[in-house]
């Protein structure tokens, strides 16, 4: 049986502080993917962020809403903790402020702390923020170190239950970051003003292209220092994470800019860091090409297929994308060094994907899932057993599709500002307990 594993982002966990986080519910997670088998746990991106996880203000800070109170308490820093009403929406709010600023007044430095903070990035980090905010930068390097340290032990848990974390890596910050400001070299910059934006040219479903709100990268400089700008972040993620997702591969092949102020009409795609930087990635012997898994969905051009296969890697493919219910048969599934998912965060569940197609398609999937002698009564449950059937390497499925819950679960629509995005939360982990045991041939 191909290794399974399950997508949960760490602010859907359940929490009694409004939001999850690194805290005890995350270890209980944990216990029940070892108990399962399960071998991995994709968690998202954990950078520090304004709520859209791939957006970061740094690549190095951990966001600061995913500090657990109980742990602060465990520390000692923290005395009694207030409770909120559990709910199946995250709260983003500054409830943990005040039991941080606690925690901080009785914070003694360790020789731990010391050596976190000599990394130059988390000071950037700490400085960026206190110029934001007027706060004391010591408060921010204190954050980074309880959270750094929360997460460590988080993953060393995991570890030692034999689950592996992936992480996500996005592929660009936004304009007003750590990262522009201390690496403005690295950005597409002219007279200290952003001169191109991120995004993707006119489709279908948008005129005018997409804006990402995000800067776009000056490949002469970042190869002007043998790119140790993205070298250091990739070993970075690799402590964080297990395995690390790279979002947007076509990027290093090739990215598309947009004109600042101007509409995706008027961009055009360049030429990205490509081999010259995975060339010097890889010099390091302990960076393992099967340590990163890269995300290549969508239109992607010969050239980049051909950067994904000179190193190897482990690509992605989506079932609700690959499955052509007209003619019963999954369009991807010849190669096997792939992870295949249902639907990931940007993707209906499977049962909201079900929901929207009209009888003749719902008939043609019960079809297809026959074919394929998987449940086609139980669609939801169906579609799990084929991800495990079909050629791949790694089948991960979302929370919710073990659920069987429909699309008013949905982690993210891309392109929208509604507010259910990135907010979906457990309220406990019962129902997943009982029904974990679907995520099986």
């Amino acid at each position: 049986m191909k290794d399974r594993g399950v997508l949960l982002p760490v602010f859907s966990l359940p929490s009694n502080y409004g939001i999850g986080d690194f805290g005890y519910e995350a270890y209980e997670f944990i216990d029940i993917l070892s108990e399962n088998g399960i071998k991995y746990w994709e968690v998202l991106p954990i950078n520090a962020c304004d709520k859209l996880p791939y957006s970061p203000t740094s690549y190095y800070a951990i966001n600061e809403e995913y500090i657990s109170l109980d742990k602060l308490k465990e520390y000692g820093l923290v005395k009694r903790l207030g409770k909120r009403k559990i709910k199946d929406r995250v709260v983003y709010d500054n409830y943990k402020d005040k039991y941080c600023r606690e925690a901080f007044s009785n914070f003694k430095p360790s020789p731990g702390y010391r050596k976190f903070i000599k990394c130059d990035e988390i000071k950037e980090y700490a400085k960026f923020m206190s110029d934001k905010t007027g706060e004391d930068k010591e408060y921010y390097l204190f954050l980074q170190y309880i959270l750094y340290k929360e997460w460590m032990e988080l993953k060393k848990y995991a570890n030692s239950k034999n689950v592996e974390i992936i992480g996500d890596m996005p592929v660009y910050p936004v304009f007003d970051s750590a990262e522009t400001k201390y690496h403005s070299k690295c950005f597409e910059m002219k007279n200290g003003k952003f001169t191109f934006e991120a995004g993707t040219p006119p489709d279908y479903f948008n005129n005018d292209g997409q804006h990402w709100g995000g800067p776009v990268y000056n490949v002469d400089n970042i190869k002007k220092d043998n790119y140790q700008y993205l070298v250091k972040r990739f070993k970075y993620y690799l402590k964080l994470f297990d395995k690390v997702r790279v979002d947007y591969f076509r990027g290093y092949d090739s990215f598309f800019k947009i004109p600042f102020g101007k509409s995706g009409k008027e961009g055009f795609y360049v030429d990205g860091v490509s081999y010259g930087f995975f060339d010097e990635l890889f010099k390091d012997k302990s960076v393992n090409v099967e340590s990163l898994i890269i995300e290549d969905l969508g239109d992607i051009r010969e050239e980049t297929v051909a950067l994904r296969e000179h190193y190897g890697f482990t690509r992605q493919k989506i079932l609700q994308f690959t499955i052509d219910l007209n003619n019963l048969y999954d369009r991807d599934n010849e190669a096997e060094n792939v992870l295949v998912f249902p639907g990931n965060h940007d993707c209906s569940t499977i049962y909201g994907w079900y929901k929207i197609l009209d009888d003749i398609h719902k008939q043609k999937l019960k079809e297809f899932l026959r074919k394929n002698e998987c449940n086609d009564i139980n669609v939801n449950h169906g579609i799990m057993q084929y991800s495990l059937k079909c050629k791949s390497k790694i089948a991960i499925v979302m929370v919710q599709d073990i659920l069987g819950l429909d699309d008013s679960a949905r982690i993210n629509v891309p392109g929208t500002k509604d507010d259910k995005n990135w907010s979906w939360k457990l309220t406990d982990f019962n129902d997943l307990r009982e029904r974990i045991h679907d995520f099986t041939i």
